[in-house]
């Protein structure tokens, strides 16, 4: 997540926002790729790893498909089979003020 979406999701009143500023892995259509794929997981785990070990509430990024590849790599990491979704920083902020969808 870039400064200025962290910095909006700052102005939350009792919010710990943490920035993770490591490569998700995705690289556009090459991380989709089935031959990349698991290239750009490796790529991205250290993200994935600051997520889960966070500890965070939500994960979030500006980039939708940086946001879903380091959900698939925490999901690699963690073995608890529960389902993760990974909100827009307007999302977050909208739903904060009660104009949730």
């Amino acid at each position: 997540m870039g400064p200025k979406a962290a910095d909006m999701l700052r102005c939350i009143p009792d919010t710990d926002v943490t920035v993770i500023e490591r490569c998700s892995g995705h690289g556009g259509s090459w991380g989709i790729m089935k031959e990349n794929f698991e290239t750009a997981i490796k790529v991205g785990r250290p993200a994935a790893r600051q997520a889960k070990e966070s500890g965070k509430a939500h994960l979030s990024s500006e980039c939708p498909l940086a946001a879903e590849h380091i959900l698939q790599g925490v999901e690699r990491l963690d073995d608890d089979g529960e389902a993760r979704r990974a909100p827009h920083p307007v999302e977050l902020f909208a739903n904060a003020y009660g104009f949730d969808s």
